[in-house]
Order: C-alpha cells, then structure tokens, then sequence
C-alpha cells in the first residue's frame, strides 16, 4: 500500500470486523486513507448495515456468490450491477451483502463505499471526481491528469493483488456506465458492486446484471411487521392486524421504499391502526401523496424517488410512459402500445426497452414483448398524464380501442372457425388467435372497464361481442363473462338502445350461469324476453327462450325449462328458419336427458342433427352428434353411440377441423373398447392435436387420460411424465383443484416408479395446497400418502410423524373411522384382534390424561399414548418406531421436550390415581364403551 497516511486520516480509522478495512467516500470531503496488512489502527466502517432486510434472502446469497473469492472451477465475476425501479432497496441490499463479505474475511484488503449520486438534484458525481475519491482512498498521490490518476490506482489495487489482499468496491447510485468505467480493477481478486437504476453496459463496462423486483406478499408484510416489533417489542398490531397487514403490502405494491414509508408512519403513530393506514392508501389518486413522511424538514416520498428518474428521460421516452397509464390491463403488449403511442412498432419497442434500462418497465417474461409497470409508478404514470390535453389522451385511448377491437374479432373468427369465408390476415392460425386472447384477457376485460366509464358506448358492445365465447369456454373465466355483460348491458342502457341491451342481457344470463349465479341468471334472461316481446322481434324472443330455458335447467326447474323450449320450437317452426328449429330442439333435448328421459331426447337429438345437416352447419351437426352419441350410452346402446361418434368424426375430419377432431377422438374412445396400447397411441395423437391449436385444458385432460393407461402398462415413468406436463397447464391455468388431483395421481405414479424423493415432495406440495385451501380432511388424507411413500423409502420416524399428525386432523374433525385406520397403519390393533378395546381404552385414557396443546404438541402426545399402547399390545416394532418419532421431536423441539417431561409426570400421577381400589375397572370399562365404534 502507498505510505503516506496523515494524521486527520489516522484519527477517522476504525475497524472493521476483525477481517479487513471498510472505508466510505461520500463525496462530501471526507477522505479516509487505507491501513496496511500490519498497520494497528483501524479504518472507518461502511454506513450501518440495514436493520430489516426481509424477503432478500434468495438475491442476498446469489449476490454473496459473485463476491465470494474465485474458485478454479467457478470463473470471475469481477464486476455485479444491482439494478431496478426507484426505492427498489439496491443499496440495502448491496450494505447487507458488503457487511456479510467483510465479516467472512473475503476483502482482508479494505473495503471502498463511494456514493456517485446519479440522481441526486444536485447532478451526479463526475467520471473524474469518482476515481479522485477512490485514489485518496488508497492513499494514492494527485497525478496531474484523470489518466494519470487511473493508473496509479489501478498500479495500487494490482498491488494488494499480489499481497494477497482484495478488495471491495461499492459504487452507489451510478448514473451510466461512463461514470464507473475506469473504477473497474483490473485484477479479477478484487471485487466491484455498482448499484443502478439504469442497466449499465457499454463495450468498456460489461458488468453481471442482478435485476431486482418488489418483494413477495410475505417477505413484504414481514419487513414491516419486523420495524414495529423492533420500534416497539410489545407493538400488537402485526399479530393482531394480519389480515390488514398483508392488504397494507398489497396497497404499497410490495414495495420496499413504500413499505419503510409505511412501517415510520406506523411507528410515530402507535395509536394507528394498521386497517386506517390501509384505508387512507385505498384510493389511488392520494395514495403517493400517503406514501410521504417528514422528518425534521427531510422528506421521504415514494413520489419524489420515482420523479428523478422520470425527469432523466429524453421527451419521447417521457410521452409513451405517461401513455401507458392509459392502457388499464397488468400489462400491455409491443403492439398495443404502438398503437396507443401512435408509432411504429420498432420505434415503440425502443422506447420501451429503454424504459426498462431506466427501471421504469420490466418485460415479463424476457423476449415475451409483455410489459409491466409496477403499481405505484402506474399511479405515478397516472397522475401525470391527467396534466396532458384531454384530446391528446382520448386519440391516444382510441387507438388503442381500435386496435384490440380488430385483432379481438379477427380471433374470435379463428377461435370457431367453421365457416369457409377466408380468414383474417391478423393471426396465422387458431394456435396464435388463442395465445393472444389468453394474454391480452385481463387486459380486454380492463380496457371495456375504461371505455364503458369515459364514454365509448359501442366499442364495450362490440369488444364484449368478440371476448364473449372465449370468455365462456369451459366457463373458466365466467366471472370476466359476467363483467363484461353487465357493462354492456349498462352501456345499452346509456345509449336507450333496447335491442342492444337485450342482446348483453342475453349474454348476461349465459355468464352468471356458468359461475353458478342461478336465480340471477333467470331474471336477466326473463329481461331479456320482456324486452323483445315489448318489441315484438320474434328472433330475440327465440334467443331469450332459450337462454331462459338453459338457466332454468340449470336451476333443475325442468317443467319450466321444457315449456320454455317449447315456446322457442314453436317460435322457429312458425318463421321456417330450420338452423333455430335445430337449436330448439337441442335446447329441449338437454332438459330432457337431465331428467334421465333418455328415448325422447335420443330422438330430439337425431331430428336436430338433419336439421343441421340439411341447413350446411356441419359445426352444430358434429357437436350434436356427440352429444347423441353420450345419449346412448346413457341407454346403454354402445354401438349406436359409436357409431354417432365416428360420424361426428368423419364430419370434422371433412372439414379439416382439427381442434373438433381431438374432442371426437375423446368421446369415441370414451365409449369404445381398446386395448390399453390402442389407447395410449390414440390419446398421444390426441395431445398433439391439442398442443399445436392451443386447447389447453383438452390437452390437460387427454394427458391426464394418456397417463392412466400408461400405468396400466407399467410404463410408469413415461405416465410421470405426463402428469408433469398436466400439471403445468393447470399450474399455468391457475386451477388449483385440478391441480390437486394431477398431484395426487403424480404421486401415486411416482411412487409406482420407485421414485420415492419425488413422491415425497408431490405430496407435501399437495399437503401445503390443502392447508391453504382449510381442507382439514384432504389434508389428513394427504399425510397417509405422504407416510406411505416415506415408509416405503425407508424414512419411518418421519413417515410415523406424518402417520401422528394425520391422526390429530381426525380427532379434531371426530372421523372416528379414519382415525382408527392411520392407528391400524401405524401397528395399533384396532379392530379384529385380541384385546383391541383395551389396548384403544388405554391409548384414549392417555390422550385424555394428556392437555392439549399446539401442534408440536398435539403430535408429541399422539406418539406418547401410541408408545404405550403399543407396549400393551406387544407391538414392538411399532413401537420403536414411534418412540424413535417421538424422539425426533423432543430431540429438535425444546418446547416439545418439555412438554415430553411435564407429560412424563402428568401421566404417572394420574396412573397412581386410576389404580385406586374400585376405580380401574370402571375406568378402562367406560372408556371401552364411549370409544366403540357404533354397529350398523
């Protein structure tokens, strides 16, 4: 190291951790030089660690293993950039790391803090000063020139290389990359961590990047439940406000910067509530102005963070940015905003790539051409973009309504596609039509939100027209249905137009169905048909009758479906048109087969597909057929309901309709004979055809399928396979009970396959979703799963916990049966064997010895009463393995272990007392009786 210290320079020294030498440049003056490897004195210390760092945890080790010293299997990674949005907790996050480093030993050579200050008012540290502050920090003599000054610190950190002595450098707030260019060492031991809202990288700067994002739901309500308890270690409100500290998280968009905000306005208000905090941030318009708190003239504001970096950006960049608060969806896609931009596509990409470089705009997932906005820049984008001209903002708007409106009708064309008009030209295939609509959903479900509340009547009409029949597919999203109608209907309304508002109320009545909304449902369609009486439009009275009918069905209302349906036929007989007869009698067929009356609604079914046929809908005719087909074999006529199928087949297989080929091959092979080969050739034919025109769910089900006769062949790791694939959908999907039952028939394969470790973690993935859902019983059920495939893998202690904690779920929901079943398992005779009431009378009077406790507790005493009634029964093994259960648990669990003693001693007293003359047998004989299970 240069000698060279002075004297001021001596007296600012302290040290750091016992392991190297911290030294901060703030850039204010205050320059600190270096001590040698056997210089005493200590340097001055980094700024203080963080005191809540919550939910970093995973970012915090992926940044350690950057710093950590070279290895020669792993490479250098001599220069990392932490970067994101404003207030994102970079700094945090690099103080955290940087005190870790330094504590472990890895930097003996010091360690360098230099705040560059790239967004401060006041402008940014300049190239020059910033490698000034790094030479005084090491000590090294002024040189007349910047180039001058570079070498001689770089010929300085080369040195402490040599030695043995690396070093850490921390640059803080960089600007761009010309502002740390030459402060990047040149030998690998050293290390440089460059904090950033913008991603630094030029041909001289190639840094790793770590992008950060908010926090999670949890590590978010944890950081500010950790600063009121650390404000105040007896502060209530974290526990007993939960519910409202997860919806404050929520409000501040998991933000670390708005959640500290939020966590001091708590504190210096101890009185506030955390529900009052969250109510004052619930509306959106004052929610940044909430999110500000004053201290002694400083302010910190969540607003003022976002603003130096809003004002750093060139024009163009600042309009698209305030034009994006005007799409309402999460995100929006490249082209909807060139749309709303009023640009071309490459251009808008630009823009929307360098709103990412500047933390404003992340694309999720990469490559995706998705953007999303975080929430509070979105309310920040929001507020500035009303200072814009009303005319500017609603061409903007429009554009963007027209854009999706084309592209929505050009999908919804794809999406049935059984005409033989051309198509349009917006989307190669149906493959495509359907990605876009799963994407941009939530966003057209927004954006006819915005246009029913700014005055774009016909547009909602049209957009919910076109997202209608995606929207009720398979009823997954019925409850956006649901939105979208009755913004409709409220739009016909505003404009006076009845036929309009009979339509949406048409399509309402068909949405609040599928989401179970019965009784609504009929009185939207019975709305609906009193409007079209009202008019005397016979076409609407025939679509309202059977809209009505269908809802009345549904609510098992059947002789009122039937005389609805009736009316329809009657309706379509008297104006010749064969395509409504057809419908009519559909709509008939199907109340009739609900009420099992499976001959006449053969017969409708048969009457409505020569309805179809001779009208040239093939599409309604192939559907038919199948539903014919289902019909007899109901009627257990499986070779008439065969040969429905293959016709239904044959008529899509005309058509080239590929999509309707795959639900054909499903319905004939659910009514056909094949030997499990035959099946599984047929079902993989079956999630190809689904795969390549983007049938999800099908695909799922025909997978699930797939994997059933796979089992049955013993192609077990094949069937793994495709429940893995099943499950990604459903994940994907977002349904969460389909993808509960893909687990539990994941785990059984796996456990089939003998890969046992997989089992384990499909079954505690699947115990995890059941107690999220407060399924206690599916829970108990999951646990004996869990047990089998651990005792099968050996793990018997573990298997014998789960085994106790399954059995503690059934004592709480009374299932006597299913407790005496998981006590079977575990070797306790409970049924059928010598003395089995006694040894259960005995098992029960321990339990009742015993208090209750939590759930460490209640699985400890379970094992405890499991120990000594298997003792009674001379189940020896049983019982060691039991006791080595509870072993365990006494043994990784103070409180269990003390409890364990407290029980020990309970327990033998309350023996002493049983044995009292005359009581024991009354006892035991009680017992028995109270715990019998009842005969039928």
């Amino acid at each position: 190291m240069v000698t060279g210290r002075s004297r001021a320079g001596r007296a600012q020294a302290a040290a750091a951790s016992g392991h190297g030498h911290v030294i901060q440049i703030t850039g204010t003056g205050n320059h600190v030089c270096a001590s040698g490897v056997g210089d005493p004195s200590p340097v001055l210390q980094l700024p203080a660690e963080p005191v809540h760092l919550a939910g970093r945890e995973k970012e915090a080790e992926a940044v350690l293993a950057l710093l950590a010293p070279a290895s020669r299997g792993r490479p250098d990674a001599a220069v990392s950039l932490l970067s994101g949005l404003p207030g994102i907790g970079k700094t945090a996050l690099a103080l955290h790391v940087a005190h870790r480093a330094v504590a472990r030993g890895w930097f003996p050579g010091g360690a360098v803090f230099l705040h560059l200050r790239g967004y401060d008012p006041a402008g940014p540290v300049g190239a020059d000063e910033a490698v000034g502050a790094l030479a005084r920090a090491l000590c090294v003599d002024d040189a007349r020139t910047p180039d001058e000054q570079t070498g001689l610190c770089q010929a300085a950190l080369n040195r402490l290389a040599d030695e043995g002595r690396a070093v850490l450098l921390i640059a803080d707030d960089a600007a761009d990359a010309a502002q740390i260019e030459r402060l990047v060492p040149a030998r690998s031991a050293h290390r440089l961590l460059v904090t950033s809202r913008h991603l630094l990288t030029s041909p001289a700067f190639q840094p790793r990047l770590i992008g950060l994002d908010e926090l999670t739901p949890q590590g978010a309500a944890d950081l500010v439940a950790e600063a009121l308890r650390h404000a105040r270690p007896d502060d209530p409100r974290p526990t007993r406000e939960a519910g409202a500290l997860a919806e404050l998280a929520g409000l501040c968009g998991h933000h670390p910067l708005a959640l500290q905000i939020a966590a001091c306005l708590l504190t210096t208000d101890a009185g506030r509530s955390v529900a009052a905090l969250a109510a004052d941030l619930a509306d959106a318009r004052t929610r940044l102005d909430v999110l500000c708190f004053e201290d002694g003239g400083h302010t910190t504001a969540v607003q003022a963070a976002f603003h130096l970096s809003y004002q750093r950006l060139p024009p163009p960049h600042r309009q698209l940015f305030r034009q994006l608060a005007l799409s309402p969806g999460p995100d929006i896609g490249t082209d909807a905003a060139a749309a709303l931009a009023g640009r071309s596509r490459g251009r808008t990409r630009d823009s929307l790539a360098a709103l990412a470089r500047a933390g404003l705009l992340a694309e999720q997932p990469q490559s995706s051409g998705r953007w999303r906005m975080h929430d509070l820049l979105r309310v920040y984008a929001a507020a500035l973009v009303e200072r814009d001209s009303a005319k500017w903002r609603n061409a903007a708007f429009t554009r963007l309504l027209t854009h999706c409106g084309q592209l929505a009708r050009a999908a919804d064309a794809h999406r049935h596609a059984h005409d033989d008009e051309p198509l349009p030209g917006d989307f190669p295939d149906r493959a495509h039509a359907m990605h876009w609509l799963e994407a941009e959903r939530a966003n057209l479900v927004a954006l006819i939100a915005r246009a029913a509340a700014t005055g774009y009547p016909r547009a909602v009409l049209e957009l919910e027209e076109h997202i209608r029949l995606f929207l009720l597919e398979r009823g997954r999203h019925a409850a956006d249905a649901v939105t979208a109608a009755q913004l409709a209907v409220d739009c016909a309304r505003a404009i006076g137009h009845t036929c309009c508002e009979a339509t949406a109320l048409g399509h309402l009545s068909q949405a609040l169905g599928d989401c179970g909304r019965l009784p609504e449902a009929v009185a939207a369609a019975t709305g609906s048909l009193d409007i079209a009486r009202a008019r005397g439009d016979r076409e609407r009275q025939i679509t309202a009758l059977h809209n009505l009918g269908g809802a009345l069905r549904r609510s098992e209302r059947f002789e009122e479906a039937a005389k609805a349906h009736t009316e329809s036929l009657a309706l379509c007989e008297e104006t010749g048109d064969r395509g409504r007869i057809g419908k009519a009698l559909v709509g008939l067929a199907d109340t009739l087969c609900d009420r099992h009356e499976y001959e006449q609604a053969a017969g409708l079914f048969t009457e409505a597909v020569g309805h179809f046929a001779e009208t040239g809908d093939w599409h309604a005719e192939g559907l038919n057929l199948m539903r014919l087909g289902d019909t007899l074999f109901a009627m257990k006529r499986t070779d008439d309901a065969v040969d429905a199928h293959r016709r239904a087949l044959a008529v899509y297989q005309e058509r080239g309709d590929e999509h309707h080929q795959a639900i054909a091959m499903q319905h004939l092979w659910a009514v056909s004979e094949m030997s499990p080969e035959e099946a599984v050739d047929n079902y993989e034919k079956v999630v190809a055809i689904c795969h390549k025109v983007c049938d999800r769910p099908l695909e799922a089900l025909a997978l699930k399928a797939l994997a059933g006769r796979l089992q049955r062949l013993g192609r077990y790791d094949e069937a793994v396979t495709a429940h893995r694939r099943a499950a990604a959908i459903h994940e994907e999907r977002d349904e969460e009970s389909l993808l509960i039952r893909v687990l539990h028939d994941l785990g059984t394969a796996l456990c089939a396959a003998g890969r046992l470790a997989e089992a384990v973690e499909v079954h505690e993935r699947e115990i995890a979703l059941f107690r999220t859902r407060g399924d206690r019983h599916e829970e108990a059920e999951a646990l004996e799963r869990l047990a089998t495939a651990l005792r099968r893998g050996r793990r018997r202690s573990q298997a014998t916990e789960a085994s106790a904690t399954a059995i503690g779920l059934y004592r709480e929901l009374e299932d006597t049966w299913c407790e005496r079943r998981t006590l079977g398992d575990l070797g306790l005779p409970v049924r059928d064997a010598p003395r089995a009431d006694r040894v259960m009378a005995e098992y029960h009077w321990v339990l009742a010895s015993l208090p209750e406790d939590d759930t460490p507790g209640r699985q400890s005493r379970i094992l405890f009463a499991l120990v000594l009634a298997q003792r009674r029964a001379w189940r020896i093994t049983g019982m060691f393995w039991s006791l080595a259960s509870l072993t365990r648990i006494v043994w990784r669990n103070d409180r269990a272990a003390e409890q364990f003693v407290a029980d020990s001693r309970r327990l033998t007293k309350a023996w002493l007392r049983l044995f009292r003359p005359g009581t024991t047998l009354a006892a035991v004989a009680a017992l028995r009786n109270r715990n019998r299970r009842p005969t039928a």
